[in-house]
């Protein structure tokens, strides 16, 4: 017993090391100083610099800073190359990029034969230190570029081609289309694929005010937030030749180590958490943060509108969460299989928690059936919820995320709570309505008057509200309505 409560709080203790970053955003760029990582560290969560070890001002201690460094095989390895190569790439590594800008006569230079010849050195050195593979990153060039190839889906679709059983866990490109819808078009066409996608370079080369330049910025932050196919992006640049006049207004870093520019603090603050969802409660499946393979459709079962489906062994979901309080968790999963036995690895920020989780096939695509696992221990705020799966076509449609039954019924005790933090409001306060599922949740504050205020019923609960910098000062009733539930608070704002 006492063993099995020590590695429980060992668990929590590693779990609670996930950084409050996007996990998603970061930055290409090589001339860092500790100062910038630390100045641009609460928005994002990883960089690179084109090759296997961070710079020499940060390359000592560059861990302790809280920010991922990816390495990076810029060019050609030969196998006279490889061990050293693998010699710079530091502990705790987990991808590896691999050929910048293939199809650039100032790139790496490999036609997709050439890349493919090239690839077995890529796998050695992956193998090496057990890390994911990010494919080669054209981008679209002009009619003289390397090896005739301007398009890079065309680039990509003759890599696999030529090698359909090359190691390749996700496809990286570039892009520096002059708008933001532009960019998020042309990315679309990298899904193709079927593996999450890396945006390893993204601006655009057009002389701009800085308002348009952010403006441009965010709105594509904002997209690959949300779209579950993008696994990670990172802007260019962090500072930039003062001749690139069409670039000038998008470094996010001033002249002076440490201190940001606007774009910069705009760079950094774009919230990344629109798919966050609250537990205890219901994680509906559509709902995925990022994912690989799978897809979607529409269901009636339980009313969530839409099942993951799709599925094939290797691909996976994963979710966002914020989790109320740290402890031991039942996990109830809505599953679906006409003919096979389906198999899943429960992971926690990427580790595995639970392994080979099996039901029996339910006889129909949409003849959904409860799957059970207990005791997933999940610490408490921001968490990472991943399902690996490991077998052919089934269906997911939620999971219910209670606490597990320890003696003391505090599922009686949370059940229907309903909060706001702080009371009284200062400015800011956050709503709360925690219910044993997730379910549409209407919202009206009225005033002493009994004026309505504000009313919506575009929320749901155990979902956290924002609610009162558009309220004067007063006191208000908050009324909150959910299935056949009606609740209300009194509030005051000072």
């Amino acid at each position: 017993m006492i063993k099995k409560l020590l590695f429980t709080v060992l668990l929590l203790f590693l779990f609670s090391a996930i950084s409050a970053q996007s996990p998603k955003r970061g930055i290409a760029y090589g001339a860092h100083s500790k100062a910038d990582i630390l100045a641009l560290k609460p928005g994002l969560s990883w960089w690179y610099n084109w090759s296997p070890e961070p710079e020499a001002a940060v390359n000592a201690d560059y861990e302790s800073l809280g920010v991922e460094f990816v390495p990076m095989a810029w060019g050609k390895i030969n196998d006279s190359e490889v061990q050293a190569f693998i010699n710079k790439i530091k502990p705790g590594a987990k991808y590896l990029l691999a050929f910048n800008e293939p199809n650039f006569n100032d790139g790496a230079r490999l036609t997709p034969q050439e890349a493919v010849n090239a690839w077995a050195n890529i796998e050695k050195i992956a193998a090496a230190k057990n890390l994911e593979i990010i494919s080669a990153s054209p981008a679209y060039n002009g009619p003289s570029n390397y090896g005739g190839i301007s398009d890079p889906i065309v680039w990509h679709t003759q890599f696999f081609q030529l090698c359909p059983n090359c190691k390749v866990d996700y496809i990286a490109f570039h892009t520096y289309d002059a708008t933001a819808g532009s960019v998020i078009g042309v990315t679309s066409l990298l899904k193709k694929f079927n593996r999450p996608l890396w945006i390893t370079e993204f601006a655009n080369r057009v002389i701009q005010s800085a308002a348009d330049k952010t403006a441009f910025m965010k709105d594509i932050l904002t997209n690959f937030e949300n779209d579950p196919d993008i696994f990670r992006y990172s802007w260019f640049s962090g500072r930039v030749n003062p001749t690139w006049t069409d670039m000038l207004e998008g470094q996010l870093l001033s002249s002076t180590s440490g201190v940001l520019r606007p774009i910069g603090t705009e760079y950094i603050n774009v919230p990344y958490t629109t798919k966050k969802i609250s537990v205890p409660g219901r994680v509906v499946a559509n709902k995925h943060y990022r994912r690989k393979g799978t897809g979607l459709q529409a269901t009636t079962d339980s009313n969530t509108g839409q099942n993951v489906c799709y599925i094939n062994e290797g691909d996976w979901n994963e979710f966002m969460l914020n989790v109320a309080d740290a402890g031991t968790y039942n996990l109830t999963f809505r599953v679906a299989s006409p003919v096979l036995e389906g198999k899943f690895d429960v992971l926690v920020n990427d580790v595995v928690v639970k392994t080979d989780e099996v039901f029996p096939a339910t006889g129909d695509w949409q003849t959904y059936a409860n799957k059970v696992v207990n005791g997933v221990t999940l610490p408490k705020g921001e968490v990472y919820l991943k399902i690996k799966f490991k077998s052919n076509d089934f269906n997911f449609n939620y999971i219910d995320v209670a606490a597990a039954n320890l003696g003391v019924k505090d599922d009686v005790l949370e059940k229907d709570s309903f909060t706001i933090y702080p009371n009284p409001v200062k400015n800011q306060s956050t709503l709360h309505v925690k219910s044993s599922i997730t379910e549409p949740l209407t919202i009206k504050i009225i005033d002493m008057k009994g004026a309505i205020c504000f009313s919506s019923s575009d929320f749901s609960t155990n979902e956290d509200i924002k609610i009162g910098e558009k309220l004067a000062k007063g006191v208000y009733i908050v009324n909150a309505s959910y299935g056949n539930i009606k609740k209300s608070i009194k509030i005051i704002k000072n």
